[in-house]
C-alpha cells in the first residue's frame, strides 16, 4: 500500500529504516517487520492518506464553489 500511496520502494524502505533484503521478505509475506519499522511504516500511510484526503477536499471545496456560481 505505501509503496502505490508514494510510487517508490526507495522511499518506503527508507522512511521504514529498513534493509532492500528485509524489505523484498515483508512483501513476499516471508517475514514480518519488527515493531519501530511496521509503526513507521503505518506512520508512513497515515501520512500519504492526510495528503490525498486533503488534495480532495481542496477538489470539491472548488467543485462546489464552482457549482454555486
Amino acid at each position: 500500500m505505501a509503496v502505490s500511496l508514494l510510487g517508490d520502494t526507495r522511499k518506503v524502505m527508507a522512511c521504514m529504516q529498513c534493509l532492500e533484503a528485509d524489505f523484498l521478505e515483508y512483501c513476499a509475506g516471508k517475514k514480518e517487520p519488527p515493531w519501530p519499522e511496521l509503526d513507521r511504516l503505518i506512520a508512513l500511510i497515515i501520512h500519504e492518506q492526510g495528503l490525498i484526503i486533503a488534495k480532495n477536499r481542496e477538489i470539491l471545496v472548488k467543485l462546489h464553489a464552482k457549482n454555486k456560481a
